[in-house]
């Protein structure tokens, strides 16, 4: 079987599951202590990797890691409220023409799999919406019926994702990895990308788009020549 890998943010849409998040909690005027702390705490991690005193792997893990804390008290039956919400009204309008090329691969009966660091849950309710039956995400930890604000490790980030991917397909003898295509937008994604045959850039940053262009990969967009906020 060859797959067809998809990161999330960046690659599938323009934005950042953490603004649709804060969307939602602002709209809705719930968990917004919780989320408050998250972005108080998080945010001091940016002028650490921008200084180079924190690498962007540690800093993107730290923030999926933690992203539990903005859910963190509501039944899995709240959560999917809010994550269908997310997925319809914040998600769907940015998602990015070149989703066409995920139709491409579905309609050759490709495996298509979105792996990202985004909350499994949340995760799987963007997939339904945009159609994609498969997702691998960070798990949330359910204690007594109720998210905990922690997350099952390892984070699914850089290396991890291809652990998580390989972990959920149970081994990778079902899939021809030399004939399978990846598609990532950043350069911690890289470990992916060289996990499969076609890795495929997609408005990457620089760093990953300088990468990209030694090793002759497809590049989907216009380089983004600045560094960006994870």
């Amino acid at each position: 079987m060859i797959a067809a890998i998809f990161d999330l943010d960046g690659t599938l849409y323009t934005g950042h599951i953490i603004k649709g998040i804060a969307r939602h909690h602002r709209t809705h005027r719930v968990k917004r202590l919780p989320f408050y702390m998250f972005m108080s705490t998080h945010m001091a991690l940016w002028p650490l990797w921008r200084s180079g005193l924190l690498s962007e792997f540690k800093a993107r893990e730290l923030w999926a890691r933690h992203m539990g804390w903005t859910v963190r008290g509501w039944t899995p039956q709240e959560a999917a409220a809010a994550f269908a919400w997310i997925a319809e009204q914040y998600v769907q309008p940015l998602v990015r023409p070149d989703l066409a090329r995920l139709r491409d691969h579905q309609a050759a009966g490709h495996r298509a799999i979105m792996v990202s660091g985004t909350p499994a849950p949340l995760l799987a309710e963007i997939g339904r919406q945009l159609g994609v039956e498969e997702t691998v995400g960070t798990p949330l930890v359910l204690r007594a019926g109720r998210y905990t604000g922690a997350c099952e490790l390892p984070v699914c980030q850089g290396p991890n994702k291809v652990l998580r991917l390989e972990v959920y397909l149970h081994g990778s003898d079902s899939v021809l990895w030399p004939q399978s295509y990846a598609y990532a937008d950043s350069y911690t994604d890289l470990p992916l990308l060289e996990r499969v045959g076609q890795p495929v850039a997609v408005y990457p940053d620089s760093q990953l788009a300088a990468h990209a262009q030694s090793q002759g990969w497809e590049i989907l967009g216009e380089e983004i020549s600045v560094a960006r906020q994870f």
